[in-house]
């Protein structure tokens, strides 16, 4: 059986979504990461970088990083659409939107949690962190923008791109950002938690997205 490690309120989320929503089967062993668990000796044999989501197989291999862990899901579970119908170049646009939550929005976030990682002045972290709030919230802005004339991210279809997003909707708050604003990113939210696979892995995970 396939094992999934996940934290709750963490981009292993996304992830975490996609598996129930494929119908896969698998067990989920929780990293405390704010407890430190990802630095364990045990969890650092499935992933020396401390991080999740990681999808452990049953012969022992193991398989890193969000993009990757989508791209897996939909050449087992092609079924399931999650990065929507059958033409390449729609699911290639699916993984593009996916990698720059990844490779763009995710890092934004992380340098206002992080600055020493951008600047070793401390007298810049402030600046450092303005810049990076302002991004972000610049970010949050456009994904609301995109839903105001359609319902899921890559339009009519739910595809894991909608769930990734929904990552760092809740995360606005933390840099004290008015998500009350985003309208349209909150009725997309409403509408995947309506979704009984997806409400699985929320509820699994007591995500705070059910309770906003």
């Amino acid at each position: 059986m396939l094992t999934f490690y996940y934290c709750p309120y963490a981009c292993s989320m996304a992830s975490h979504v996609a598996l129930e929503e494929a119908g896969a089967v698998f067990e989920v062993k929780k990293i405390n990461i704010p407890h430190g668990e990802q630095f364990t000796p045990e969890f650092m044999a499935i992933n020396p970088r401390s991080k999740v989501p990681a999808l452990r197989f049953d012969d022992g291999r193991v398989l890193l990083e969000s993009t990757a862990i989508f791209a897996w899901i939909n050449q087992a579970f092609p079924e399931a659409g999650l990065l929507g119908n059958d033409d390449p170049l729609d699911q290639a646009r699916t993984m593009a939107r996916c990698a720059w939550l990844s490779g763009t929005v995710h890092p934004t976030f992380a340098q206002f949690i992080h600055p020493d990682r951008a600047t070793q002045d401390k007298d810049g972290y402030a600046a450092v962190k303005a810049y990076a709030r302002d991004t972000y919230w610049a970010y949050l802005q456009e994904m609301n923008t995109l839903l105001a004339d359609q319902p899921w991210i890559m339009g009519d279809r739910f595809t894991i791109a909608d769930a990734y997003a929904l990552v760092f909707f809740p995360w606005g708050r933390d840099l004290k950002l008015p998500i009350d604003e985003l309208t349209h990113f909150a009725a997309m939210k409403d509408r995947m938690i309506q979704r009984p696979a997806a409400r699985r892995a929320l509820e699994r995970e007591k995500s705070i997205l059910l309770r906003m």
